[in-house]
């Protein structure tokens, strides 16, 4: 019998820190978070920034075709004031063509604007809006190509509802509300100053 005592090499089981695994949870949860929310800030800024050079682009648009149709409009004013102040048939007479001529170019003016469709479009968009609540529009109608060229972003921007209607022209446009409408037409517009003229000659 060996009188030699023998050693054998003990094993201790690893114990887990269930603190540390929370820890670590809660660290890549927060870090998601953080990481999803900057995403998320990210994203709308961009989308702010493409309203805003959407919105630059658009009042520029509508800054320059404004200027053409002021343009025309003051010539109608002119024409307007000539047939009120006529004193002679001869002076009448002028005015008379003067204000047809001035009405012609005002709509050859406002045609060669609108050949741009994207000119058309803002512009409907601007007359359908101008001066109005838009907390009180019900539906804005416009025809169809132009509610395309504009974008959603753009319309969407807006706060209103927007119907397209095809029987409107490229430029043409009509706010309606709950008890009545805004007919922001070319057309429209151009008839009424035919009969305003027609008014100040009889």
């Amino acid at each position: 019998m060996s009188s030699e005592t023998g050693f054998s090499t003990l094993s201790y089981p690893a114990l887990r820190s269930v603190a540390g695994e929370t820890r670590d949870d809660s660290a890549r949860i927060a870090g998601h978070a953080a990481g999803y929310a900057a995403g998320l800030r990210e994203a709308e800024e961009r989308v702010a920034a493409r309203i805003a050079e959407l919105e630059a682009e658009t009042a520029a648009s509508i800054a320059h075709g404004r200027a053409r149709i002021d343009l025309a409009v003051a010539v109608l004013d002119s024409a307007a004031a000539a047939l009120d102040a006529r004193t002679v048939p001869v002076l009448e007479a002028a005015g008379g063509a003067l204000a047809e001529g001035a009405l012609q170019i005002a709509e050859a003016v406002i045609g060669s604007e609108f050949a741009d469709g994207a000119v058309a479009a803002r512009s409907a968009l601007h007359r359908a809006l101008d001066s109005v609540d838009v907390g009180l529009v019900r539906t804005v109608r416009l025809n169809p190509t132009d509610l395309a060229t504009l974008g959603p972003e753009v319309l969407a921007a807006t706060g209103v509802t927007f119907t397209p209607d095809p029987t409107l022209a490229r430029g043409d446009a009509v706010t309606e509300f709950p008890d009545g409408y805004l007919d922001a037409r070319i057309g429209t517009a151009v008839a009424r100053v035919k009969t305003a003229i027609e008014e100040a000659r009889s």
